[in-house]
């Protein structure tokens, strides 16, 4: 019987870890855009048509009752503009080129750009109207298909990025769960401000979120930004 040595177990364990990791990746990202599918039938097929239009009625006139929290939202939502999340997603990949993380630098830029790409195709192919306010109760407005929100989109395939590639190496445990905190409120505020705002579907940021998400963590199972960071720490 063959005794394997403690050494060549020890530089065998990362290649177990990182087979159980991809394939934890791709189970998500597979739950994940096979939601966003499902939403996209389900709207072609206006099956959310009635209980989407409920919700927003009523997110309508809690925005309409609450300024002083619908102006918060109307700033915030600044913030996921598709020019801002893409251009931080390239920024983000740009500085880690820098740093040397190639993969991590690659991920960043697939991901965001990838997620923007299915968003847009997505858009021109289910074609839905955005939710349609007379004068008195439109909050913001805003142009373009409604299907996937891109500010949905974006944000949440930007969190992903950063959470998978970025918060990691912070050095401090507290940092880390304070960056994953901010980044978690972040996306869901954009998901929350938008049908508030009267610009989205609830639907729409639903998908939107699934999409970006499950997209970014598909291009993490691809790409393993964590073995770059690893070499880069072993020296």
């Amino acid at each position: 019987m063959l005794i394997e040595s403690p050494i060549r177990s020890r530089w065998r364990a990362p290649a177990f870890d990182d087979r159980a990791r991809v394939a934890a990746l791709r189970r998500w990202s597979a739950v994940l855009l096979g939601i966003f599918v499902l939403l996209a039938v389900g709207t072609v097929a206006k099956a959310f048509k009635s209980p989407d239009q409920s919700v927003d009625d009523s997110l309508n006139r809690f925005a309409l009752s609450h300024g002083g929290v619908t102006d918060v939202l109307k700033a915030v939502t600044q913030a996921g503009e598709p020019a801002v999340t893409l251009g931080l997603g390239l920024l983000a990949a740009v500085a880690f080129y820098l740093l040397r993380l190639r993969a991590s630098a690659y991920f960043a830029a697939v991901s965001v750009i990838g997620a923007y790409a299915i968003a847009y195709f997505a858009k021109e192919i289910v074609h839905r109207h955005r939710p349609r306010w007379d004068a008195v109760h439109t909050v913001v407005a805003d142009t373009g298909p409604s299907f996937p929100s891109g500010h949905a989109t974006g944000s949440s395939a930007l969190a992903t990025v950063l959470m998978v590639a970025a918060v990691p190496l912070l050095a401090s445990l507290v940092a880390r769960r304070v960056a994953m905190i901010v980044l978690v409120l972040y996306v869901l505020t954009m998901l929350v401000s938008r049908p508030i705002l009267g610009v989205h579907f609830p639907s729409d940021v639903l998908a939107g979120g699934v999409l970006g998400t499950g997209w970014a963590l598909l291009c993490a199972s691809v790409l393993r930004p964590w073995q770059g960071q690893r070499r880069e720490a072993a020296p």
